[in-house]
């Protein structure tokens, strides 16, 4: 946890206090409405914890929420909302940036633009940097119809590994939240997906590489399989292998390349691994799958 400068969100209750007349609220443009009845003073900034990997998007969707809960202190953030102050990978397909909030079957209706409400029988929720947020094992069911399988297990697979500041939950939660509902949708889906969760996975992509390995006939490979290097007498942890064929698989995303010290951190852990007798293969997202499946199905088939 880290502490930044953020917006204070205050209400029309508050403008005597702080000396703000309804015209200046009006006119004067250090003033920005974030929902109706609720404000920030662009001007002024107090410190307010937060995630040490949050930047302005996080601000920005932190500071929605505690402005709204000024007017409606029974929500919590859910959905999309939730899912992107989790830190989870929301996938470039959702363009969505409503203010998206939880509340129980008592909850009144919500009418107001670019709010939504979702009411649930029983809301589970927590507290997340100053923030009330429904749990990682709630949000991940409610989001189960609106999510393929693969994004469903880039989720699980985030919220249970080291990445942002978790693991924000575990296998076992998440699975028995799914067994505690009676009314899910698109459950099939979601058991399968929570099936395929694994722990201390790097990236999405690194899931959409397993997943696709899955898919197409391939054994599961082991998720950073750990090899001994007696030349530095360290663990090394390849992204994923097949430790009975000596064969790793490395995921190398763009930063891979542009960062001259990930290249150089690449290029020595590809030589240790050699050393030890291990094959080593790379993956990009330019990389020819059709090709890479037969490489790979050699080296399985015919190991040295």
């Amino acid at each position: 946890m880290t502490f930044r400068q953020m917006p204070t969100p205050f209400t029309r209750a508050d403008l005597a206090a702080r000396k703000i007349t309804s015209y200046a609220l009006q006119h004067d443009p250090r003033y920005i409405q974030l929902v109706h009845g609720v404000w920030i003073d662009r001007t002024e900034d107090t410190v307010a914890p937060t995630p040490v990997w949050a930047g302005v998007n996080w601000q920005r969707v932190a500071t929605q929420l505690r402005g709204f809960r000024l007017r409606r202190p029974d929500v919590a953030g859910t959905f999309w909302t939730a899912a992107r102050l989790y830190g989870l990978p929301v996938p470039n397909r959702i363009r969505d940036q409503d203010l998206h909030v939880a509340g129980d079957t008592a909850c009144t209706r919500v009418n107001m633009r670019q709010v939504i409400l979702h009411r649930h029988r029983q809301l589970k929720q927590i507290d997340f940097f100053d923030l009330q947020l429904v749990t990682v094992p709630h949000l991940l069911v409610e989001l189960g119809s609106h999510l393929s399988l693969l994004e469903l297990v880039q989720f699980g697979d985030a919220a249970v590994s080291k990445r942002f500041g978790g693991p924000k939950t575990t296998v076992e939660s998440l699975q028995t939240e799914l067994a505690t509902r009676r009314q899910v949708r698109s459950r099939r889906r979601i058991e399968k997906a929570f099936s395929l969760v694994r722990l201390t996975v790097d990236s999405p992509r690194e899931t959409w590489l397993r997943l696709w390995l899955i898919d197409n006939g391939f054994p599961e490979p082991v998720v950073h399989p750990q090899v001994l290097c007696r030349i530095k007498n360290v663990i090394l942890q390849p992204d994923l292998g097949y430790p009975e064929f000596k064969l790793a698989i490395e995921y190398e995303g763009d930063h891979h390349r542009s960062s001259a010290g990930q290249f150089n951190t690449d290029i020595e852990r590809q030589q240790l691994l050699e050393a030890e007798g291990w094959t080593v293969l790379r993956v990009t997202k330019k990389t020819d799958l059709a090709t890479f499946g037969k490489l790979l199905n050699t080296h399985l088939n015919n190991p040295a």
